[in-house]
């Protein structure tokens, strides 16, 4: 990565210390601008104060940590928001059941931002549905169209740091009216180290950020249901779209198979896309497809431990991941404890061990009891899942694990495990897009056959 030439510091106001509002603010402290951490939340702002970031990131404690510290990073709350030249919005937007955004904590500070004197540069960082900063714009909720911009972000959590000081694009959405002195400035602030910047339109801001995330949606999801009709053929997934990775056109990012996504962005991106186009009257056949096809390939993997371990009702079954990915302790969306809970509705003894999201799991779904550590989720297990892909779970001494076991049979929904060492090991082991092994008996009934 090429260093970044010098730019004028600028103060900035980062609205929203949720987890695109403060990886924002504090990789732009490390830059070297003036910010200002606005937060309302009581509950957040007490925990910011006490040098406490609400998440778990790679690196952002930290770096928040410094930039608190050298005075560069401050906390604030909102009625404090008062001078800087750039103010840029990272609230909320979560979205109801039927894909509909709420852009009332949007409107909140673009209200006040309309009362300050002077003319800030406002930018909008949340995620809005393509048509939402021009219904802004037409409702009059923006105070000077002119000094007005979406921003998005295209962070990865587990990388989010490593995201924002090496972007692989920068988009900048503007009216034609545009001040270009002000995107100029945020020209500056947002686009360094060679990343290529797109000056586009506010709907071609707003549709970039919502087809990124629904295309890496799509990718996961035709590589699940491959993983799939490759179990039912005997064939196994892995060469297969290793294999077809190798073609530049399609690629071998987000082609690895599990048994779901989840998380804030892929299922929000294709609900938000999918309801933008029936308001359009255009339907979005395949986006909605992808949402089927992620809850199928969730519910078909809870069936086939249902089936190895025949009936999971009064089994004890291991959960070994709760987060949605490793790197992160969100359970939002989390196909590991949607699977948990499914688990404990069908009769099972669930325990389950997290690295950092076993609290959160625990508080989602009553009934499943967490433990401080992996060997202490799987003594007695009847069948231990892999959930995420935390390297931990790589690393573990399955020999002592199997020791503590009631039974060695561990089912792989990440594909994250060595088949070879792991039936070395004497364990019955399944995986994702392989062939069904199984188990010749369980407690005297009788499951998938052993394969020769």
């Amino acid at each position: 990565m090429s260093e970044r030439p010098p730019t004028p510091r600028r103060s900035v106001a980062v609205v929203g210390a949720g987890y695109v509002g403060l990886v924002s603010a504090v990789g732009l402290a490390q830059l070297g601008h003036t910010i200002e951490l606005v937060e309302t939340d009581p509950v957040r702002l007490v925990d910011l104060r006490k040098g406490r970031i609400p998440f778990s990131e790679p690196g952002v404690q930290e770096a928040f940590t410094a930039a608190v510290a050298s005075g560069d990073l401050t906390i604030r709350d909102r009625a404090s928001l008062t001078t800087s030249e750039i103010i840029v919005i990272c609230v909320g937007t979560p979205i109801d059941d039927q894909g509909h955004a709420d852009m009332s904590a949007v409107e909140s500070v673009l209200a006040e931002v309309g009362a300050l004197k002077g003319r800030p540069i406002t930018v909008v960082r949340s995620t809005t549905p393509v048509g939402t900063c021009q219904r802004l714009l037409r409702d009059g909720h923006v105070a000077d169209e002119a000094r007005f911009f979406a921003v998005p972000e295209f962070l990865a959590q587990g990388t989010a740091l490593r995201d924002f000081n090496a972007p692989h694009r920068v988009v900048i959405g503007s009216t034609p009216s545009a001040d270009r002195t002000a995107q100029a400035a945020l020209v500056d602030v947002f686009g360094f180290y060679g990343a290529p910047v797109r000056l586009v339109s506010l709907e071609e801001a707003e549709l970039i950020k919502n087809g990124a995330n629904a295309f890496l949606a799509l990718k996961i999801s035709f590589a699940n249901e491959l993983a799939g009709l490759a179990e039912r053929s005997g064939a196994d997934i892995g060469p297969v779209l290793e294999a077809i990775g190798l073609d530049p056109r399609i690629g071998s990012t987000y082609m690895r198979p599990s048994f779901g996504f989840g998380g804030s962005c892929l299922p929000k991106e294709l609900q938000t896309i999918a309801l933008s186009g029936l308001e359009r009257g255009l339907p979005m056949h395949v986006t909605a497809a992808a949402t089927e096809a992620n809850l199928a390939q969730q519910r078909l993997f809870a069936e086939r431990i249902d089936a190895t371990v025949g009936g999971v009702a009064g089994r004890s079954i291991a959960v070994l991941g709760l987060a949605f990915k490793a790197g992160t302790d969100d359970i939002r969306y989390s196909p590991a404890v949607g699977l948990a809970r499914w688990l404990v509705e069908h009769g099972a003894r669930v325990n389950a061990y997290d690295p950092v999201a076993a609290d959160r799991a625990a508080r989602a779904v009553p009934g499943l009891t967490v433990h401080p550590t992996a060997l202490d989720a799987l003594r007695g297990a009847d069948a231990a899942v892999i959930a995420t892909e935390w390297p931990e779970f790589l690393a573990l001494d399955w020999g002592r694990a199997r020791g503590v076991m009631a039974a060695p049979l561990v089912i792989d929904g990440r594909r994250l495990l060595d088949p070879s060492a792991m039936r070395d090991l004497g364990f019955d082991y399944e995986r994702v897009g392989s062939p069904q092994v199984g188990r010749a008996n369980v407690d005297g009934v009788t499951a998938l056959a052993p394969r020769a």
